[in-house]
């Protein structure tokens, strides 16, 4: 990952200045301009002229920026609650559209694989292909993957962060969120764990994949399918990475 130098106060006092000018109006698909020089989208989506994010677009070279990728969608819904129905794709993307929110108030670009219920490609190949090209955007330097999980076993709950096997940067990313991610929900701490995925595997940067909670387990699917615990869910993801990033600045995630 390219060494860019984080000014947390000062991205942070930019943040809260222009929500206080801004008001009413949503910043959740704004790129801050700031200590980083991040260029502003303006497009209705904030991530490119489509409705789903394009591979053509480009990153400031100076940005720090983060890919969020919505699991599922489309045709592909995903895992499906037991008592509510709730389906994974839906769950996904607003908890993917909290995060973004997140991220930009702390400054970072983000960019998404998809913004709305649709799918990428006609095809789950397509639909891959092209969350690849994205993931693998010149200038990317995170990729978070946003999933809902379910188990056989109905009592096992909770959120879990995957990393990819062998990545040293990878699980110290997923240390970091896990860690902020658990104590964001009143969970008790959990370990990240190793895998070999799809998502993980095809960044060229360090990449994590977040299991929210359970769907087969009634408490989590209670509380996954309301906004409050989904902000709270947002809310521990971009801590921990900003948590990450601080360290990576500092020399201690090495």
């Amino acid at each position: 990952m390219r060494k860019k130098r984080i000014d947390f106060k000062r991205l942070t006092d930019l943040a809260l200045s222009l929500l206080v000018l801004a008001g009413a109006v949503s910043l959740a698909w704004i790129g801050l301009t700031g200590s980083k020089d991040i260029a502003a989208m303006t497009d209705p989506h904030g991530f490119g002229a489509e409705k789903t994010a394009s591979p053509d677009i480009s990153i400031p070279a100076s940005a720090i920026a983060i890919v969020i990728d919505a699991g599922h969608g489309g045709f592909d819904g995903g895992a499906v609650g037991t008592v509510t129905g709730a389906v994974e794709a839906e769950l996904n993307l607003k908890v993917s559209e909290l995060l973004a929110e997140e991220l930009t108030k702390l400054g970072f670009y983000v960019v998404m694989t998809r913004t709305d219920g649709e799918a990428i490609g006609k095809t789950k190949a397509e639909d891959m292909s092209r969350r690849k090209e994205i993931m693998q955007l010149e200038n990317v330097d995170l990729v978070v993957s946003i999933h809902m999980n379910k188990f056989r076993d109905r009592t096992v709950s909770g959120p879990m962060v995957f990393y990819m096997k062998g990545s040293t940067e990878g699980k110290a990313l997923a240390d970091c969120v896990i860690i902020s991610l658990c104590e964001s929900v009143g969970r008790p701490p959990r370990a990240a764990n190793p895998e070999d995925l799809f998502v993980l595997r095809v960044p060229t940067v360090p990449s994590i994949l977040v299991e929210c909670g359970f769907l087969s387990n009634a408490d989590d699917e209670a509380k996954l399918i309301t906004g409050d615990y989904q902000r709270l869910l947002a809310r521990g993801v971009a801590e921990g990475i900003a948590n990450y990033l601080a360290q990576k600045e500092n020399g201690d995630s090495e």
